[in-house]
């Protein structure tokens, strides 16, 4: 609700200037305040007044106005005596300085050393957020235009009954509350102190085992100066609750977002007669180690609630990882509109177990043993960067309540610029500390005061115009319609723009937003810029450059997509200058190319594509009298790949994995993955198989669990989607059992004969002695993990296995040995070694599995080995190996380190892959950390490959590289 200052009271208006330096006088010099008359038209009069410096509105609705002006040229009472003449002022007064209440008088003050460090917990003196020098300033509650500030807290609820929240609990008074019935149509029924997403209806009040969301209320706006408890970081603010607890689903968390952003939406669309004035939330929660481009609905909504003027505070994890590589939600979203907050101590450290990232994690502040509202009426300590994201969230409300004009002006103006200055002035006021620096994006730590003062400062500023843009009218290659939003003190305002390049500008005075220029040439590109003053000061907008319409390009968003049965669709958006477009592509590596040509925004293609195939695509614009080059070239795989990247497997959720996980998957030695902590438990692994699987063979499957100490006894269970219908029957478990202590799980898998060719999906589940429920299980310690197998039709004959590796063990004198298994069926083999170049008789050795220990050799650098697969008993052809003395394999699979370099690492827009010597790219391919794919680079006689990143959202990304004699490379690819 929007709360109005009574005429009556306009002493109490006082409270916004109290003063920010002692002095011996008991009102502010060079201020005034004036009560102007009803019918007065107050923004003409204050211009006219050539002797004002700057004026401030005292409550939006009211006619009550600061005024500020050189008292070295006019004395107060000298221009006092002359206001009263003037027949438009109705009251005029001294601005007289009333005593301070920097400091409250919560009996539990004392104990909160995160407003006021005096060594308490062993701390830093004045380790604080210096909230005594801003409270010098407001205490919050109003913006300078009469809005009441309000706080979405969504959390686990909140006590309603707690004494600390007594006045500042936001209030829904347009709703009845508990009649069932949404009174005030905004969708939600019963909604009078804010919402429950957990339970769909009306009630945030927290329950008994609820004792997260109440700690974090009070940090933000516990009731200060009320005689009780403690003081938050606003004495008088708003606090919406929004309960989602913390079992919720994302879709959860978006509807409590999106209660706090219709609630302002609804503020603006009715001048505040109903909804909520909310500037900021507060998320004391978060996805440990998730990936944003895994959740970008959740991650764009921090922009639409930027563009709607709320700024959020999101909590980083509670251990000590670096976010950029680890992830994290939602620090990872790259919004400007999100700040990321890590957690200190009152020593001036940070906590060892709280996030970090110089990228995601903005800043830092005092969050560990915080002492805060307590659910059940009490009081206590609280911790983590849950306690201190909620002093983010209150120093951004605390800001929004600073008594200055300018500030107010574009808070009316342009709320979304309103809550980037509150960004930037909180950003760049930290105080240094050394253990943030490097680690986090400012490498300091929140100063409440800092940044309060230089707001302040910023008020007599002239602000030049925000949301400054331009572009082509719609259907039009003539004109531009241009655009931004400016504060009202902002005039003489004039929009000019010039051919590119050129020096003479065309003035357009007075224009107003949006403003249309027409008359231009087709596809000329023009610099504009605004200019304004504010009295004597002037300011100007940087220049903006863009082009009409009508130029005779390739479009922007040309893009092709694969569906079922091997169809791709070609869309794009048609140009003012296209007449007809074409599109022409090929099987990736092939010289010649099929061109396709359409006079619409799209194209499919069908018939005659191979499933499972990279293929080429580029386009072309044809013109009037000219035409584009074919350009904008993308690879784009065509589907029948199989069921494991194009069925919708179900995701196994609520697993938890803090004390064990699958460390290791070993398939044959063909697929050979080893991890640690997976995010949410889970991770599909996607492409990573690089080899087939036959119908018929044996695999041997080794699983390995991990801890982060000690052993223990973990169950698993192996799924394989042999029929590919994107579901887990309990007939296709293909094994199930538990590990001894200290050792891996061993089982045989058989591909069956009728497996289902291309791509399946394997499932493998660990869980604390025992795997209990479905597929889809949940709430368990452990973790699942999926895979991507290459089923082929069964092989012919009996062949050998390609690949085999050695060690050798000095101390215990043996030599182990271990291949990938073959596609024969059967899984055994037979192994044979002598001393190379001799005709000395074969050591003999028939092997079930795929490896053996030979005792008291050392097989490397002397011996041949030869290795053959065991078909009904008898071997197949065998294959020789041989060993240098460093026991490598003369015909090693894998790229070494040495043989090729990714530069820039991290990137950007795009990264070069450079081969040493005589290799050459066969194939290069972009996946996402769970293995899709998302762009390849086709191969290349050349030493050195650029990969284009232009459109991959930041994030860690995995690159893989096949080189021209067979080889193949895996690295970490990190995108900015």
């Amino acid at each position: 609700m929007k709360f109005l200052t009574p005429l009556l009271t306009l002493s109490t208006l006082l409270f916004f200037a109290t003063s920010l330096c002692a002095q011996q006088l008991d009102y502010r010099q060079g201020e005034l305040i004036v009560q102007l008359g009803a019918d007065v038209d107050a923004g003409r009069w204050l211009k006219a007044r050539e002797e004002l410096r700057g004026w401030q509105q005292l409550g939006r609705r009211q006619h009550t106005y600061l005024l500020r002006f050189d008292f070295n040229e006019y004395g107060e009472e000298q221009l006092r005596r002359k206001l009263w003449k003037d027949p438009a002022v109705q009251l005029v007064q001294l601005n007289h300085l009333l005593t301070k209440r920097a400091r409250p008088d919560d009996p539990r003050y004392d104990d909160q050393y995160s407003h006021r460090n005096t060594g308490q917990l062993n701390g830093v003196i004045g380790a604080d957020h210096n909230m005594e020098a801003a409270w010098d300033i407001t205490t919050g509650g109003l913006t300078a235009n009469g809005d009441t500030i309000v706080v979405a807290v969504l959390d686990d609820g909140v006590d309603l009954d707690h004494e600390d929240f007594v006045g500042n609990l936001w209030r829904n008074y347009d709703e009845i509350p508990n009649n069932g019935i949404d009174d005030d149509n905004n969708g939600y029924i019963d909604d009078y102190f804010g919402y429950d997403t957990e339970d769909n209806d009306g009630n945030p009040d927290a329950g008994s085992a609820d004792d997260h969301g109440t700690p974090v209320a009070g940090i933000i706006g516990a009731r200060g100066n009320n005689g009780r408890g403690v003081a938050g970081m606003n004495w008088s603010v708003k606090l919406m609750n929004i309960r989602n607890g913390f079992l919720s689903s994302e879709s959860e968390v978006l509807q409590a977002y999106s209660y706090a952003l219709e609630a302002r939406q609804r503020y603006d669309e009715t001048d505040g007669a109903e909804g909520a004035y909310v500037v900021v939330t507060n998320a004391s929660w978060g996805r440990d180690r998730g990936n944003a481009d895994d959740s970008p609905v959740w991650c764009g909504l921090y922009d639409r609630l930027g563009e709607a003027g709320i700024i959020n505070a999101g909590a980083t994890i509670n251990a000590n990882i670096n976010v950029e590589e680890e992830g994290d939600l939602p620090t990872n979203c790259s919004s400007p509109y999100l700040l990321g907050v890590t957690n200190l101590n009152a020593r001036d450290e940070k906590v060892m177990n709280a996030g970090f990232g110089n990228i995601s994690i903005d800043l830092g502040a005092y969050g560990e043993e915080t002492f805060t509202t307590e659910i059940g009426n009490g009081y206590g300590y609280f911790g983590g960067t849950s306690a201190a994201t909620p002093q983010v969230a209150g120093a951004m409300a605390l800001l929004y309540a600073a008594p200055c004009q300018t500030f107010a002006e574009l808070l009316a103006a342009d709320p979304a610029a309103a809550a980037l200055t509150i960004r930037e002035v909180l950003l760049t006021t930290v105080s240094p500390n050394t253990s943030l620096a490097g680690i986090t994006v400012t490498g300091g730590r929140l100063n409440v005061g800092a940044a309060m003062e230089e707001l302040m400062t910023r008020c007599d500023d002239c602000l030049s115009p925000t949301s400054f843009t331009a572009e082509p009218v719609a259907e039009s290659a003539t004109s531009l319609v241009v655009d931004w939003k400016a504060i009202e003190s902002l005039g003489n305002l004039t929009l000019r723009y010039r051919v590119a390049g050129t020096e003479t500008w065309t003035n357009i005075a007075g224009a107003t937003a949006p403003y249309t220029i027409e008359g231009l040439p087709a596809c000329v590109s023009y610099d504009l810029q605004l200019l304004g003053n504010c009295g004597d000061k002037s300011v100007e907008t940087s220049i903006l450059t863009t082009s009409t319409d009508g130029c005779c390009a390739i479009p922007e968003d040309f893009a092709v997509s694969a569906f079922d049965n091997q169809v791709f669709l070609a869309s794009w958006t048609p140009s003012l200058a296209g007449n007809f477009y074409r599109v022409r592509y090929r099987k990736q590596g092939e010289e010649d190319w099929t061109t396709r040509t359409s006079v619409q925004n799209q194209l499919g293609i069908s018939g005659g594509v191979e499933p499972c195939t990279a293929y080429e695509f580029e386009f072309q614009t044809d013109c009037d009298t000219t035409q584009t080059e074919f350009g904008r070239t993308m690879v784009v795989i065509s589907t029948g790949c199989g069921a494991c990247l194009e069925e919708d497997y179900c995701i196994p959720n609520d697993f938890s994995n803090n004390q064990e996980w699958i460390r290791r998957v070993d398939l044959g030695g063909l697929l050979v993955n080893e991890s640690g902590r997976e995010e949410d438990a889970y991770r599909n692994y996607g492409e990573r198989t690089s080899s087939t699987f036959a119908r018929n063979a044996v695999y041997p499957l080794r699983l390995t669990p991990g801890f982060p100490g000690g052993e223990g006894i973990e169950g698993f269970r192996v799924y394989i989607d042999w029929n590919q219908d994107g579901f887990f029957a309990s007939s296709e478990i293909v094994f199930e059992g538990s590990n001894e202590i200290g050792e891996s799980t061993i089982a045989d898998i058989t591909v069956p004969d009728d497996a289902a060719l291309r791509q399946t999906r394997m499932r493998v589940m660990m869980q604390f002695r025992g795997v209990r429920g479905s597929s889809c299980g949940s709430n368990g310690f452990g973790e699942v993990e999926d895979y991507c197998l290459d089923i082929a039709e069964a092989a012919e004959g009996c062949p050998a296995p390609r690949r085999l590796t050695a060690t050798y063990d000095a101390a215990e004198e043996v030599t182990n040995i271990s291949w990938a298994a073959s596609a024969a069926a059967g899984g055994d083999y037979r192994v044979r070694y002598r001393l190379r170049g001799t005709m000395d008789p074969w050591t003999e050795e028939d092997v079930r599995g795929t490896a053996m220990t030979v005792g008291g050799l050392n097989l490397c650098g002397t011996y041949e080995v030869e290795l053959a697969s065991l078909c009904g008993g008898e071997p197949g052809p065998a294959r020789i190996f041989y060993f240098m003395d460093d026991c490598t394999d003369t015909d090693n699979p894998l790229l070494s380190a040495a043989d090729w370099t990714v530069f820039p690492n991290p990137a950007t827009e795009t990264t070069q892959v450079r081969l040493n010597g005589s290799l050459r790219v066969e194939s290069l391919t972009l996946l996402s950390i769970q293995g899709r794919h998302l762009r390849s680079a086709p191969p290349s006689s050349a030493a050195s490959l650029d990969l284009d990143l232009r459109g991959i959202v930041p994030g860690i990304y995995l690159l893989e590289l096949r080189a021209n004699d067979g080889r193949r490379g895996v690295r970490k690819l990190v995108v900015r």
